[in-house]
């Protein structure tokens, strides 16, 4: 049997599509990167990615967990549209009800939210602005994923794109205007902008948007299916989100601010380059494993990805490092450069995440929740511990060590996992 990367022209057609959807974005991301290293310096960007973690969290029950499950089944009922409408509705209306219910206990308890997050309750109003655009940030990620199970290749473009571009300038202009306090209310309010230019640019598609008010299409049949993905992605984000915010203040605590702008910046750094590499896997990879059962099909599949991945990250990776000092002034600012300290052993431990999200995308194909829920929360665990002890021995460069470590650890524990899932199914070890 023959693999190959690309088996049809809409494989193609897809992976054209999502490159220029992860090119805007980043090219959107560097930019509001850039800007907010020299306009606020190492200690602005740690504080916004206080908030960024915070937001994620937040919107990991009111978006984000419905990610791979809004995709599939709307995808799956593509040629039923009572199922499909009503998994939108559904998806839509709890959502919504989760963002609003959320939204109260941010706004009630945005003072203590403000302290836990920036020391001061100086910005609680910051946290007051998430509880109002939390809903319209949801409504954003989810025509998002129904646009994309829906594969309206054209208009998903366009409304990513719309997003990133729009929230990129936004922030650009409140993070010049206003400093510290703009930048971090253009993360919130941008997507509350964006939603109003997503209702024109919709057109014929601008039905999606009034889902959440179709009760009648509320299905418990639904809410069944989304339910264990929604599990498995909210678990994930909150855990990592959490870990990430609590390194970032165990760094502030025992270094200092300015150190934890340095480790955010390499986070920023790190999400750019490995954007290409992890989309491709959810585009390409979930899918073909969705419809694997055989192990050795299975192998096969992963070792024929394997051959297209690695070389290109060596290459890349090898890039990075040695022109590091370089990424650095022209994404960041000079002040940035005693990032480059944490480059090689970050470096090191993306490459075997990446090796282990290839594997970890068969959790998602065959829903092995226990197996998801186990590895992560230990993944996050190492890397918080280690962190930990690190920090004192080795500084900041620790941090990225212990990052490189847990995963070290992880990669193992990952294949266990899976031998043993297709072990206990005998049947399709062969």
């Amino acid at each position: 049997m023959k693999f190959r990367i690309f088996n049809s022209n809409h494989l193609i057609k897809a992976s054209y599509f999502n490159a220029i959807i992860v090119l805007v974005r980043a090219i959107s991301g560097i930019i509001t990167s850039k800007i907010i290293a020299l306009f606020l310096g190492p200690s602005g960007l740690a504080l916004l990615g206080n908030l960024r973690s915070f937001t994620q969290t937040a919107s990991s029950f009111t978006a984000e967990g419905y990610h791979n499950a809004t995709i599939r089944y709307v995808a799956e009922y593509n040629e039923d549209e009572l199922k499909r409408s009503k998994t939108i509705a559904t998806v839509f209306q709890l959502s919504i009800g989760l963002a609003l219910l959320i939204g109260i206990i941010l706004w009630v308890f945005s003072s203590i939210w403000s302290s836990v997050l920036f020391k001061t309750e100086s910005y609680a109003y910051v946290i007051k602005t998430l509880a109002i655009g939390l809903p319209f940030f949801s409504y954003n990620l989810l025509v998002i994923y129904v646009l994309n199970g829906m594969e309206r290749y054209k208009k998903l473009v366009i409304v990513n794109s719309i997003l990133s571009i729009g929230n990129m300038l936004i922030t650009v202009f409140f993070t010049i205007k206003f400093g510290l306090q703009g930048a971090l209310i253009g993360i919130i309010i941008g997507p509350i902008i964006v939603f109003i230019i997503n209702f024109f640019a919709l057109r014929e598609k601008r039905i999606i948007l009034f889902y959440a008010f179709k009760f009648e299409l509320f299905s418990i049949k639904a809410l069944k299916n989304i339910s264990i993905y929604f599990l498995m992605a909210a678990y994930s984000t909150v855990v990592v989100s959490i870990t990430f915010l609590l390194i970032r203040n165990l760094i502030i605590e025992n270094l200092s601010v300015e150190e934890a702008g340095y480790w955010e910046a390499m986070n920023r750094i790190s999400s750019f380059y490995l954007m290409f590499f992890i989309s491709l896997t959810s585009f390409y990879l979930l899918p073909r494993l969705s419809k694997t059962n055989s192990f050795e099909i299975f192998k096969k599949e992963v070792k024929s990805f394997y051959i297209l991945i690695i070389p290109l990250i060596i290459i890349a990776f090898t890039l990075i490092y040695f022109l590091r000092y370089f990424l650095l002034n022209f994404l960041l600012s000079e002040e940035f450069i005693p990032t480059s300290e944490l480059f090689f052993w970050r470096l090191i431990g993306d490459f075997i995440n990446v090796m282990a999200i290839v594997l970890v995308k068969q959790f998602h194909a065959k829903l092995l929740f226990k197996s998801y829920l186990f590895t992560n929360g230990l993944l996050s665990l190492m890397y918080f511990c280690l962190s930990y002890f690190f920090i004192d021995i080795y500084g900041l460069v620790g941090v990225v060590k212990a990052y490189a470590f847990s995963y070290m650890v992880y990669l193992p524990i990952v294949i266990f996992f899976i031998y043993n899932y297709y072990k206990q199914n005998k049947n399709n070890l062969v």
